[in-house]
């Protein structure tokens, strides 16, 4: 075997070897391709369901803060069980400098969710108590968990009696409520009940209730404020029962300046 021959056997062997290491490194790289896929693939461990009040805490402004207080021991036998249902409170920034005296208490059901983080952005002094599908049976027990302060205290609850209550049955609760507000605050708001996608008939009676509303804050030394407008079908969300967020800032706006307007809190 001459010189030539072995030169020729020598670039081929150098030209496989060459060959064989550009393989080895494709499939090294397929390799990783091929693990980051199983990676994706594999099945995670599901994360665990965030609690109602993670939910609402990420939906409340910066600085706000929400805390469940405790529920009274004694379940209503009309509402769901107490160890279901929770309060939330709504808080502004800084709320805990603000003399207790000053404080501004609003009461509701779950449409003052969205109000009471719009009061929260306007003012420190408001404190909104929210319990979602409270009755007019359910203010005492809410009362009882609310902190004792704020000589103000608004009401916005009755809309998930107008189907089951009378008229006087309705107003004659309302006005148990009143008297036992009046012993602890110095002024009362009481919020007429917001509309909804009712029939004729209850629309009829919801208006009703709201006259007979007025003429009992009369009588009881209490103010109503009138939460009534034009067109109201587009301050409703698609459910036709709760406030969309431009209807949930038009009653913060009424709220504030009722309350603004005659109370030195907010001055």
């Amino acid at each position: 075997m001459n010189e030539e021959e072995i030169c020729c056997k020598c670039r081929r062997i150098s030209a496989l070897e060459k060959t064989v290491e550009e393989q080895r490194k494709r499939l090294a790289e397929m390799e990783q391709i091929l693990q980051q896929i199983l990676e994706r693939t594999e099945p995670k461990e599901p994360e665990p369901a965030k609690s109602y009040a993670d939910k609402v805490k990420e939906r409340m402004p910066e600085g706000s803060k929400t805390i469940v207080v405790k529920q009274p021991a004694t379940p209503k036998p009309s509402l769901a069980p107490r160890s279901q249902r929770k309060t939330f409170v709504y808080v502004g920034e800084e709320a805990e400098n603000v003399e207790v005296e000053k404080r501004v208490i609003l009461i509701g059901d779950s449409n003052v969710r969205q109000v009471g983080q719009n009061l929260a952005e306007q003012s420190n002094k408001f404190v909104t108590i929210c319990q979602p599908g409270a009755k007019l049976e359910d203010v005492e027990g809410i009362m009882e968990s609310t902190p004792k302060d704020g000589d103000t205290c608004v009401i916005e609850v009755g809309t998930n009696n107008l189907f089951s209550d009378e008229k006087q049955d309705f107003i004659k609760k309302y006005k148990a409520i009143l008297q036992e507000l009046k012993k602890k605050r110095r002024r009362v708001v009481v919020m007429g009940i917001l509309p909804r996608r009712l029939s004729r008939e209850m629309e009829r009676k919801r208006t009703s209730i709201n006259d007979e509303l007025w003429e009992l804050c009369q009588t009881e030394g209490a103010e109503f404020l009138n939460a009534d407008f034009d067109v109201w079908d587009k301050y409703l969300g698609r459910d036709g029962l709760h406030l969309n967020r431009y209807g949930a800032d038009k009653i913060a706006r009424k709220i504030f300046a009722s309350v603004k307007c005659c109370c030195k809190a907010l001055n």
